[in-house]
């Protein structure tokens, strides 16, 4: 009897042993991992087991969860796929290296991590690209309205210089000129005097003297015109007082006699502000010719059919 109950012991504890090493057996790994052609260079189950306990400090036993990885090289690009158990879920991770030796890593790094934490769920895999939210951008500041020209279109002026006549009391002689304007952007009116000091001109046996004091009114229009220089074309009247004294003769005495000429004038201006300068040369058309003439010795200066006035101002201007 006591023999029988040795037997059935020992078959029991047998049956146990072999139970157990059976469900041993049924326990799926906790980690299985493939490689498809082209991603030879990447580790085994065992090589990446090892680095996940390398990184864990201890190895995995009794793990609840199973995870099975993918390694993948398509297009220079290596890929691996975790995924736990026989669920949907799945992580993907990517590198472009020369080798694998990155991507194990980060494939070992995630492991760990997913070990610990005893993670069940993973996201679903989104083939498409997740939209990266792109923050509104600032609309662009509207053009400014380009700055009005703030400076008047209405100035006063007045211009001061000096040039030479030529042709009307004799050859050559220097004059002095001032005027006083108002104008806009294309038109110009002034009014001033033209003055010539005294002059001599010997006719022997003696000489004249010879002076010129002429009022001037003049109106220009600006025929073209830049950011720096004007042309203006001018035109106008001179009227004044030609007097003459005669020295040196028998019988000594002096005349007055009114000159009166219109101008045909091409000026050239800056069109800087507040001071510039002009430069002109003027045709003038005598309306009444003055030579002088000593009796029993004949015309003393004959004038020129057309005088001639060169010129240089200065110009202040003010807007108004």
């Amino acid at each position: 009897m006591r023999s029988a109950f040795v037997l059935l012991g020992s078959t029991g504890l047998a049956l146990s042993l072999a139970t157990a090493a059976q469900a041993e057996s049924a326990v799926e790994p906790f980690l299985n991992v493939t490689r498809e052609e082209g991603a030879e260079s990447c580790p085994d189950t065992q090589s990446l087991s090892q680095h996940i306990e390398r990184l864990r400090g201890h190895s995995a036993t009794g793990e609840p969860s199973a995870y099975h990885v993918s390694f993948t090289r398509r297009g220079g690009v290596f890929r691996a796929e975790i995924r736990v158990g026989g669920g949907n879920g799945v992580r993907v991770l990517r590198d472009r290296g020369a080798t694998c030796a990155s991507l194990e890593q980060a494939t070992a790094l995630t492991l760990a991590l997913l070990v610990d934490s005893d993670s069940h769920e993973l996201p679903t895999e989104n083939t498409e690209p997740e939209p990266v939210p792109v923050p509104p951008q600032p609309k662009p500041p509207a053009p400014r309205p380009p700055e009005p020209d703030r400076r008047s279109t209405t100035t006063l002026s007045l211009s001061l210089g000096g040039g030479g006549l030529f042709g009307v009391v004799q050859p050559a002689a220097p004059a002095a000129q001032g005027e006083l304007g108002i104008g806009t952007k294309r038109f110009h009116t002034s009014l001033g005097v033209l003055w010539m000091p005294e002059q001599s001109l010997d006719f022997a046996p003696g000489r004249l003297d010879e002076t010129l004091l002429s009022a001037v009114a003049r109106t220009c229009y600006s025929a073209a015109r830049s950011n720096e220089l004007r042309f203006d074309l001018c035109s106008g009247v001179y009227a004044g007082l030609l007097k003459v004294r005669a020295d040196g003769y028998t019988q000594n005495s002096s005349a007055n006699k009114p000159w009166l000429a219109v101008p045909l004038e091409l000026e050239l201006a800056t069109t800087s502000e507040p001071v510039g300068v002009e430069v002109g040369v003027s045709a003038l058309l005598p309306l009444r010719r003055n030579d002088f003439a000593i009796d029993n010795l004949g015309v003393a200066y004959s004038s020129w059919p057309v005088g001639m006035l060169l010129s240089m101002r200065a110009v202040a201007n003010w807007g108004l």
